[in-house]
């Protein structure tokens, strides 16, 4: 569920808990608990099917624990299925890419300019089939924005299920993802012939990867985000 709380307090207890240096970023339903809704149907077309006009987007989690650089949960505390300090920058730095000043009008990054996301996916992390939070901790600031639920109904291992349910889904969904599983999405999406995609997806958390079906057809860019300092 979403915090009733606005942006601005969430980022002054970010900038707060970054200086201490901890993060308190405002993740809907918070650690611990489910901020998923299931929004959208477990079920859809078959990829193969050429179904109707949709445009989905797919994101890497910010980035992660390593090389002593620790993540930290919403709390503060010291946790590695968490973002680090740059990871929640980036999560609170999403709203500027996809809805600046909480409008949800367009903005470009160098290319076309990239839709205001009306589904938005990312992993499960609670649950016997949970992965890490970071999924759903770096899509949670921009949802909120929006006021647009994170649906987590899907674990990783899902992927075809994720698909299905994002070809089905309210247009334009996002999906935040572990990044070694959105190739698997690509393929159960009927979109890895598109062309440019890429076999695997690169090391960097700062890309979106834009796909539209139009009468059937795929096509598929690649987008910068150029949110934080260092962004290629």
């Amino acid at each position: 569920m979403t915090q009733k709380s606005g942006p601005n307090r969430r980022a002054v207890l970010l900038g707060l808990a970054l200086a201490a240096p901890v993060v308190a970023a405002g993740c809907g339903g918070g650690h611990g608990k489910k901020s998923a809704s299931k929004s959208s149907a477990s079920t859809g077309p078959a990829p193969s099917d050429p179904g109707r006009d949709t445009t989905i987007m797919i994101i890497r989690h910010g980035e992660k624990p390593g090389s002593g650089d620790p993540g930290f949960d919403e709390a503060g505390k010291q946790d590695k299925k968490s973002l680090t300090k740059r990871g929640w920058e980036r999560s609170q730095a999403l709203p500027r890419l996809f809805a600046p000043n909480g409008t949800g009008a367009p903005v470009s990054s160098g290319s076309a300019p990239l839709p205001r996301p009306a589904t938005i996916y990312a992993a499960a992390d609670q649950g016997p089939d949970a992965g890490a939070h970071r999924m759903r901790q770096t899509v949670t600031p921009l949802a909120e924005v929006l006021h647009v639920p994170v649906n987590t109904e899907f674990a990783e291992g899902r992927e075809k299920e994720l698909a299905a349910a994002a070809l089905a889904a309210t247009a334009p969904v996002l999906i935040c993802w572990e990044h070694s599983k959105i190739p698997p999405i690509v393929e159960a999406l009927g979109a890895s012939g598109a062309g440019g995609v890429p076999q695997k997806w690169p090391d960097r958390f700062d890309l979106v990867w834009v796909f539209t079906r139009r009468a059937g057809t795929w096509t598929f860019r690649s987008v910068p985000q150029h949110l934080l300092t260092g962004d290629a």
